[in-house]
């Protein structure tokens, strides 16, 4: 058949597919293909249902027993270390900044972390931190032979910068060894090795009080950094080579995270709680002398919030995540903080005595406001600012993360520091007013948030909870999870 002959219907309708394919390919070109997207979420969901390798289970136990050594190092002095550092002459305020220094530290040092950690490799920071913290933590416990006064203080300063340094190291490089180990499962390690740095926190207390009954000062002290040391050896040998390049370039805009009033807020939660933790930290011992406990008594009550917390932050999670807003159950938070301030003392315009069953009842309370405060805080400002417009990925995880770490570790700070001052000073019943007026303040504050800029703009509809291993566990203190051991 000639050119001439050929039928124009069946031109016209090959013209037409040519053009249905041209359009369906610039389609699949700025949209993506659909059908690959889906294959692509399956492939991912298969992925992240995939067992842990042999290595890969290798390296979460070392990981987490060394989060385990860490936490219950950061607190297992806190029932015997006030009584033994004013034997040497060293006032409440001094060792209420010898508690604080190292959340300073870890506050200052952890953004030098991740800087320097594309140069150093992960594998190299994370066996240079654990054995610095092992070392000053042995160092810590030959404290005891060192002249009294100031030179007493001034290297117990010097040993706790070493471990802050070393936790931030430490902590930092965790968290690009789990992106690169299990980029399928970063909620799931990461919720665990907080899990295992939280449980440390709340059994450091008791560990280092009953040693501190069996064997004196430094024997606490010298079995923490000795494991620890024994983790860094472990990790050495079974940590596989990584992949540095594989580790996140890309950074949130820090700028425009922090411009909002409610992320402001958020800071505010989770500082004024980690500063009524630090408070306790430095003064709580003191307090409970009048009492005569033994020190595995007196550890074990560190551990009452401590215990409250891990139990109910789970639940906190399944409630925020069933909730149009988080706003209510920080305010709630905010109610329970400020019946703990009232009775732990008792504050001084409160008509009781101070007695051990109300203190422990008071505990029992304050971890019940720990999970309030910190749980909703941390699903509130992921989903405010997923909101927001920000990306929902590694990247804005690290800002909500960071934002935390942040407010955590100045509230840790400030909290013994001020703490042991007011101690000096004023006394703890009257340190405690102090702190039950500033979650009045704190409560006033969420409370005109939520009504004005939550309620007015219509941002009460019905949130989608996010990853339940992130939302239910990643504070499980953790984050703070840090602090749970007061």
């Amino acid at each position: 058949m000639s050119k001439e002959d050929k039928n124009p219907l069946l031109e016209q309708e090959s013209f037409e597919k040519k053009q249905y394919k041209s359009v369906e390919d610039q389609k699949e070109t700025l949209y993506g293909s659909n059908k690959l997207s889906q294959n692509d979420n399956i492939l991912e969901s298969k992925q992240k249902n995939k067992k842990f390798t042999p290595q890969q289970w290798a390296t979460l136990l070392t990981l987490a027993f060394g989060n385990f050594c860490i936490g219950a190092t950061i607190s297992l002095q806190a029932p015997f270390f006030p009584q033994e550092a004013e034997k040497k002459g060293a006032t409440p305020t001094e060792y209420g900044l010898v508690f604080g220094i190292y959340q300073l530290t870890m506050f200052l040092a952890a953004p030098l972390c991740g800087k320097i950690i594309a140069i150093v490799t992960p594998s190299f920071m994370l066996n240079a931190g654990i054995f610095i913290i092992g070392v000053a933590s042995i160092l810590f416990g030959f404290l005891d032979r060192a002249p009294n006064g100031n030179p007493f203080v001034y290297l117990a300063l010097a040993v706790r910068v070493a471990e802050g340094f070393g936790s931030a190291a430490a902590k930092t490089s965790s968290y690009s060894i789990i992106a690169l180990q299990f980029p399928n499962s970063v909620a799931k390690t990461f919720s665990l090795l907080e899990t295992c740095i939280g449980i440390g926190l709340i059994a450091g207390p008791t560990i280092g009080g009953a040693l501190y009954e069996v064997g004196g000062y430094e024997l606490p002290f010298i079995t923490a950094g000795a494991l620890l040391l024994i983790d860094g050896i472990l990790v050495y040998f079974v940590l596989p080579e990584l992949d540095n390049s594989k580790i996140p370039r890309k950074s949130g805009d820090l700028f425009k995270f922090y411009k909002n009033l409610g992320t402001g807020l958020d800071f505010l939660v989770v500082f004024t709680t980690f500063n009524c933790v630090g408070f306790n930290q430095a003064t709580l011992e003191p307090h409970l002398r009048q009492f005569n406990l033994t020190p595995f008594v007196l550890g074990s009550t560190f551990v009452i919030s401590g215990a409250i917390y891990s139990i109910t932050a789970p639940i906190w999670g399944w409630i925020c995540d069933r909730l149009p807003s988080t706003r209510p159950i920080t305010l709630m938070g905010c109610i329970f903080m400020s019946i703990c301030q009232l009775f732990l003392g008792p504050t001084t315009f409160m008509p009781i005595d101070t007695q051990l069953w109300l203190v422990i009842v008071s505990l029992g309370i304050f971890g019940l406001a720990i999970g309030c405060k910190l749980v909703p805080t941390f699903i509130g400002a992921l989903q405010n600012t997923i909101e927001r417009g920000f990306p929902n990925d590694l990247t804005t995880y690290g800002l909500v993360s960071s934002m935390f770490t942040s407010a955590m570790a100045l509230g840790a700070f400030v909290g013994p520091t001020v703490g042991g001052y007011l101690l000096d000073i004023i006394g703890f019943r009257k340190g405690t007013e102090i702190l039950f007026g500033i979650e009045i303040g704190l409560f006033v504050l969420v409370a005109v948030y939520f009504v004005s800029f939550r309620l007015k703009l219509g941002e009460t509809r019905p949130r989608e909870p996010l990853m339940d291993s992130l939302t239910t566990a990643i504070i499980s203190e953790g984050v703070r999870t840090k602090s749970i051991s007061v």
